[in-house]
């Protein structure tokens, strides 16, 4: 990415905020539909290697099962359709509500107000903390889907389908009576990362979005200590593990009162970089963005080396920032240096 489509996108996130959190929220029904496919899979996988242990027995039996087998294929077959239909559809449906609105309303539409944002992140945030903890944890942990699980994910699925369709008409109708919608022949095109919602590519990998969005979401078992650091997303291994963590000293002029005289002297005031602050930084490509940058400036960092990042936090970010960070934690410190004579 060169340094003008980092401006270019920087200043389309800010400004087509909509247009941004529909993306996410279909990017969150097709990882979805991936990860349903990955369980699916993962059983039909363990199916096959206890029939090859099983084999004489099954044998003996196939006569008996055989129709048996074939009403458990047409009930998976059912539910696998049910459930990747239900992804599907909701993820184009908000295509199709966000389509219409732009249509009508132009980039007023894309941008937004505070309500809709408010209402999407919420949408986003009760998906995926749903969707994506259930089929990562029968996944991971080499599991069939209960008839529990199957319900809750149709239902978080419909809800949140449900729930930004609402806020996008909601939204529709009150931009259409602050203002009537311009002539067609006149209405401006988004530019071409805003148009279409499903063609943006996310800065962050999905997983580093996770993180940001849910804050108290436990890190993947993959980063505990000894493990391999991949990321359950995009398979890419992190250089930082669970004892990895930098010192950011950043000195600060303070007055005190001394023998009845105010005194400046420079506070050191130290901040902790650890594992979670770097995993919630990298990209699909290997790469880490500042989440600092992200949020409060104009154009997104991009670091090579985790290195680089902890020298571009602790270089260009002022200690208010530091400060908002959660997931960077301040140590306390006694060293207090007077301030260099003028």
């Amino acid at each position: 990415m060169n340094y003008a489509n980092m401006i270019e996108e920087k200043n389309l996130k800010k400004t087509f905020i909509v247009a941004t959190l529909c993306s996410t929220l279909i990017g969150t029904f097709t990882s979805s539909m991936g990860l349903w496919d990955r369980v699916q899979d993962k059983r039909k996988q363990t199916k096959k290697d206890t029939k090859q242990d099983d084999e004489i027995k099954k044998l003996r039996e196939a006569v008996e099962k055989s129709e048996s087998r074939s009403k458990e294929r047409e009930e998976q077959l059912r539910k696998r359709d049910e459930l990747g239909y239900n992804f599907e559809q909701s993820g184009a449906l908000i295509q199709r509500q966000y389509d219409e609105g732009y249509g009508r309303l132009g980039r007023r539409f894309a941008q937004g107000d505070t309500a809709t944002e408010n209402q999407l992140q919420a949408q986003i945030i009760a998906l995926q903390q749903t969707v994506i903890h259930v089929l990562q944890d029968a996944l991971y942990n080499d599991r069939q889907l209960t008839r529990a699980d199957m319900a809750k994910l149709i239902a978080a699925s419909n809800a949140a389908r449900e729930g930004s369709l609402d806020a996008l008409r909601q939204q529709q109708n009150r931009l259409a009576i602050e203002a009537p919608s311009p002539p067609r022949s006149l209405s401006l095109s988004a530019p071409k990362r805003a148009s279409t919602v499903v063609e943006s590519d996310p800065l962050y990998c999905r997983y580093s979005l996770d993180l940001q969005y849910i804050p108290n979401k436990p890190l993947a078992a993959s980063f505990a200590p000894g493990r391999d650091c991949k990321c359950p997303a995009c398979g890419l291994r992190l250089d930082v593990t669970a004892d990895d963590f930098w010192q950011i000293g950043k000195r600060t002029p303070v007055l005190i009162a001394e023998k009845g005289y105010e005194k400046e002297i420079l506070e050191t005031r130290e901040f902790h970089l650890g594992q979670r602050f770097v995993i919630k930084c990298h990209t699909a490509d290997g790469e880490y963005a500042c989440v600092l940058c992200n949020k409060n400036r104009d154009v997104d960092a991009i670091c090579r080396s985790v290195e680089s990042l902890v020298k571009h936090v602790g270089t260009f970010h002022d200690i208010k920032e530091l400060e908002r960070e959660m997931d960077l934690v301040e140590r306390q410190i006694p060293l207090a240096l007077p301030a260099p004579a003028h």
